[in-house]
């Protein structure tokens, strides 16, 4: 068959007809034609074919594609050094607006620098443990911390899906004694030995599989360490910790600081005690299990209602006096079970079941909508100020046209510019947020390091940022200002649209709305925390001084009293296990009747004095007394105990906790708040103590000492505290006043609102760039017909006036965004007060505004009075 009757492939015909441009594909399509026939002759037509389509593909190139026909240009390195020198050109040329403009980009950079890292440590905690997935922290019901001391090793037992359990006491303080020297530590845990099955703990010295194994060992940091025997090994030393020998059998690398888990020490759990045997209903652990590969949590959670009556049903229904489980179910109980939360979701979603650092999922959002909204006003600055000058580079953009420049070079050109912009600002923002670096630690309650900026993730998602930010802020002001017509644009007959005029104002007016918002917010915070800080909590807690440890004296807590009570300025103190705003435990009671009542009740040991101490008034009754044999198993219950109860006489009434351990409730004191005011008053039970500070059963609980201080507060404390070093001598004294520790619960609270402060006034600063930029664009194109109002009488005021008002219109519709949304979202947030403030006050709202408006005014006020003033004629010759 002759060569000319063959036929190249039609897909490679098709193709090329398809990407090659016209001009081109005749010559490419006829050279490939010519070597298809020599090559079917010569290698046969197969050959041929493949060969001619591996011809079309080697030419889909760049500069061969329909509508890439500048693509020659711009691979020219020289063109680009050519956008490169006119883009600094520029920027020079308009020194004040290039400082504008790189000035609010660096500080929305730098804000959003320092927020990445806040976001970015949040999200990275517990990740560093291996298989962290399939790491569960064991819950009472959704969210009790707190678990029976039996569940850990019987989960175990009965369910194969685990494959091991921890179980963790703590965190406490300890006294650690060394050659005569005293530390007192912190951060203190009890565990099991399969602590290190659990956590990714790094072992430096010792054997991880018998480190806790035995009594009294114990497990210290490398930090810890070094601390109490420098310059010599630890493991296998012997120090006194609260006055008791321990090995030290382990010494660990620090744990992480992005972890909910931090402990400085780790000792063992005594092998014979109520520890390590209890009750299920005496819930003192935290519990940890590790799922074998594959298992679910949810596979495990449903076991856990038959575990729940087999194990903890007996123990239960002693406290109710029911047959069985099954009965006390059928009369009302309250069905319980347990439930497995992911260890890496702790910290964010569980703070409150945190060992340690504790953060919150919504601060993180709150965090990165700050952020966004930040440089989001900072990128609209940047796009009002370039197309403010739009005007003045009308004729270098016609000029160019005319000479031969295509839009897209054009476009080019600006983006270039804008990227010079966003890189200057990259660099200043490092700065910038290196400054700023050590407030923002405060504020954040963290401890970020400059290595922290410089570190390569860090950097990285910064680079990715700018160029982000640089492509969008310049990507308007490129396509609008490549888009005029070079007549119009070298006659000086460019103006803005109606469109145009409308985006930058409304994009004003949203800069404004965002300010308003944060002021908002920060306004509701701080008049919140300021009213808590007034609310009366029942009791005057700066009164109140607080005495820790108390237990370490041992038998010498009488005579510590003794000795305190002569002093003038303490009016009464009273012994307790445990003081209000701290940590106290809830206990189950029911009541008496044929058919009980199971309640959980607020539990606190004290003696007699409490009431008189603490300053509460009783409602009904009277208060047990340490003197009356009788009173051995009286109780006193406050108002909110009496309301649940439901008993229209409750004196003389009796509560039961099981197996013969019945109460009588002799009085009912009134209400008082001993948490924090973000909860209602919870019920809650007295309980009697020893004058020695020991409770029914043996136990000892008198581990602090409550004084009423009546005069000069600091020599109080000098005078108690040497009383302490006289009889403890080992033992560094500590104290607490109430006041401080009730406000100590609101630290998250104040960062908030310290938050928001620093949003809001650098919110407001880069809005008064967007402010000038506006400005500037609307005198720029109104400037001649402020010079012929001028000359035809008016006055500064009245030519002020003309351009404030535009300005004031953009407030005010910016409030009316930014009001209904603020008080939406400040309610929402106040909801999590029992104790709130009025939001329906009208000044939270009114302010803000009025303080946005101000600050609008003075930033216009000062360009329209320069231009007002200024020389009308030569506005008028320059026409």
């Amino acid at each position: 068959m002759p060569q000319f009757d063959h036929e190249p492939p039609k897909w490679a015909l098709w193709f090329l007809q398809l990407y090659c441009k016209p001009r081109v594909r005749e010559i490419i399509e006829g050279d490939a034609y010519e070597l298809f026939y020599k090559r079917v002759e010569r290698d046969g037509l197969k050959v041929a074919k493949r060969k001619f389509g591996w011809d079309v593909l080697r030419f889909f190139r760049p500069k061969y594609i329909k509508g890439l026909e500048d693509i020659n240009s711009l691979n020219n390195i020289a063109m680009f050094k050519n956008y490169f020198k006119i883009s600094v050109r520029s920027l020079v040329r308009q020194k004040f607006f290039s400082i504008i403009n790189i000035s609010g980009l660096s500080l929305g950079l730098a804000a959003c620098l320092l927020i990445m890292l806040y976001v970015t440590n949040e999200l990275s905690y517990d990740n560093f443990h291996k298989e962290v997935d399939r790491v569960y922290r064991i819950a009472k019901n959704q969210s009790g911390q707190y678990t029976p001391a039996s569940l850990g090793a019987q989960s175990k037992k009965d369910f194969p899906e685990i494959e091991e359990v921890v179980r963790l006491s703590g965190p406490f303080e300890q006294t650690f004694k060394v050659d005569n020297q005293i530390f007192k530590e912190q951060e203190g845990f009890s565990a099991d030995s399969t602590f290190h099955k659990i956590f990714t703990v790094q072992f430096l010295e010792g054997n991880p599989d018998k480190a806790l194994t035995a009594p009294n060992t114990i497990v210290l940091t490398a930090s810890l360490a070094a601390k109490l025997f420098p310059n010599q090994e630890a493991y296998g030393q012997l120090l006194t910790v609260n006055g008791k020998p321990i090995k030290v059998t382990g010494v660990v690398a620090d744990p992480p600081k992005n972890t909910h888990f931090h402990y400085n020490f780790i000792e063992s759990f005594p092998h014979e005690s109520w520890i390590t045997a209890g009750n299920w209903t005496g819930n003192n652990f935290f519990t940890y299990a590790k799922l074998v590969p594959g298992a679910t949590p949810a596979s495990v959670e449903a076991k856990y209602p038959d575990f729940m009556a087999k194990y903890v049903g007996p123990d239960l229904v002693k406290f109710t006096g029911h047959a069985d489980y099954k009965a006390y179910l059928a009369d009302g109980g309250r069905q319980e079970t347990f439930t497995l939360k992911p260890m890496k979701d702790l910290h964010l979603y569980y703070p409150h079941m945190a060992l340690g650092s504790q953060g919150n999922i919504d601060n993180v959002y709150i965090f990165s909508a700050v952020a966004f909204f930040i440089l989001l006003i900072a990128s609209i600055n940047f796009m009002n100020l370039s197309t403010a000058r739009s005007a003045a580079r009308s004729k270098e953009v016609g000029m160019r046209k005319v000479l031969g420049s295509r839009r897209n070079q054009l476009v080019y050109q600006f983006l270039v510019e804008s990227m010079m912009i966003s890189i200057s600002a990259m660099f200043l923002s490092l700065g910038l947020a290196s400054l700023f670096l050590e407030g923002f630690n405060q504020l954040a309650n963290r401890s970020f390091s400059y290595t922290d900026l410089l570190a390569p993730d860090t950097m990285g998602l910064l680079l990715i940022l700018v160029f982000v930010v640089g492509f969008l802020a310049g990507s308007y002001p490129a396509f609008y200002l490549s888009s005029f017509q070079p007549i119009k644009a070298l006659k000086g007959e460019v103006k803005s649209n109606g469109g145009n005029v409308f985006l930058r104002k409304g994009l004003v007016a949203f800069q404004f709305a965002i300010s308003i918002f944060l002021i908002i917010s920060t306004m509701v915070v701080f008049s919140q925390l300021r009213f808590m800080g007034k609310q009366k909590l029942g009791f005057q807690p700066e009164q109140i001084m607080v005495v820790k440890n108390t237990s370490l004296l041992g038998e010498k807590i009488n005579a510590f009293k003794n000795q305190l009570l002569q002093k003038p300025n303490i009016a009464s103190l009273t012994l307790t296990n445990q003081y209000v705003s701290n940590n106290i435990a809830d206990w189950g009671y029911s009541t008496m009747e044929d058919n009980r009542r199971s309640f959980n009740l607020m539990n606190i040991f004290t003696t007699d004095d409490f009431l008189e101490t603490m300053g509460l008034e009783l409602a009904e009754g009277r208060f047990y007394s340490n003197n009356l044999a009788s009173d051995s198993v009286a109780v006193v219950i406050n108002e909110s105990t009496k309301r649940a109860l439901g008993f229209e006489n409750v004196l003389g009434e009796k509560l039961s906790r099981g197996e013969g351990e019945d109460y009588t409730i002799v009085g009912v004191v009134k209400d008082f708040n001993y948490v924090s005011l973000k909860r209602s008053i919870a019920p809650l039970i007295l309980r009697r103590m020893s004058e020695d500070g020991h409770m029914e059963g043996g136990w000892y609980g008198g581990d602090y000492l409550l004084l009423n201080v009546t005069g000069n507060f600091a020599e109080t404390v000098n005078q108690v505290a040497d009383e302490w070093n006289a009889m403890a001598l080992d033992e560094p004294f500590d104290y607490v006043f109430l006041d401080n520790a009730f406000n100590s619960l609101y630290e998250e609270e104040r960062r908030f609102g310290k938050l928001f402060t620093a949003s809001s006034g650098l919110a407001i600063a880069i809005a008064c760039l967007g402010l000038f930029a506006l400005a500037a664009f609307t005198l720029e194109r109104r400037h001649k017909e402020i010079a012929v109002r001028k000359v035809l009488g008016a006055s500064v005021k009245n030519l002020c006036m003309l351009v404030v008002s535009d300005f004031t219109k953009l407030v005010f519709i910016g409030a009316v965004f930014a009001i209904p949304v603020g008080y939406w979202i400040m309610q929402d947030w106040l909801a999590t007060f029992s104790y709130q403030i009025n939001i329906n006050n009208p000044l939270l709202f009114i302010l803000p505004v009025l303080l946005v408006a101000i600050v609008a005014l003075l930033t216009v006020g000062f360009q329209s009075v320069k231009t007002a003033i200024g020389n009308p004629i030569k506005a008028l010759r320059s026409e």
